[in-house]
């Protein structure tokens, strides 16, 4: 005669559970979302891009370098037996490797000498390497690359090319 659809509560717990899971998490997301931090405007114009091609542990005396040619990313690797093989074109990038540091930024700022200074800003970690490869063409060719720390104090210098030795007189 008459049906009677009968629903029992123990049924629709789980049901009732996971929705106010899911209400519970969306709340969350709302209240607790990190909003990302961007650099100032300036700072965006001369940043560059770069590749980390290794990182990892080694230990060594704190060093930076910039290598431009494939005999240089040998020597490198012959001296920090740690790193894996990375196929390195010297035709079109340089690599740019920090021992006890990590590389956190690039930037390029053109000069009136005709040289590009290149910052390259990183933090000391001990026991820490890292190589990083960047684009020649973003770089330029005569560039004047220091190693900056968190305080902007300069750690390190290389000039490519490297300038001619003087004659003596």
């Amino acid at each position: 005669m008459h049906r009677f659809f009968v629903i029992e509560a123990r049924r629709l717990l789980p049901l009732l559970f996971l929705l106010v899971l899911l209400v519970s998490l969306s709340i969350y997301d709302n209240f607790f979302r990190e909003h990302p931090v961007l650099a100032p405007e300036e700072e965006l114009k001369n940043v560059v891009t770069f590749i980390s091609a290794v990182r990892g542990e080694l230990s060594a005396p704190p060093s930076f370098e910039v290598i431009e040619t494939r005999e240089q990313w040998a020597v490198l690797q012959q001296e920090q037996q740690g790193l894996p093989d990375y196929p390195f074109n010297a035709l079109y990038e340089f690599a740019v490797s920090a021992v006890n540091s990590e590389i956190k930024s690039i930037q390029v700022f053109p000069q009136e000498d005709g040289f590009s200074q290149v910052q390259v800003r990183v933090t000391a970690k001990p026991r820490f390497y890292h190589v990083v490869t960047v684009e020649r063409d973003k770089v330029g060719v005569n560039t004047r690359w220091l190693f900056l720390d968190e305080a902007d104090r300069i750690l390190h210098e290389v000039v490519l090319p490297p300038p001619e030795p003087e004659p003596d007189k």
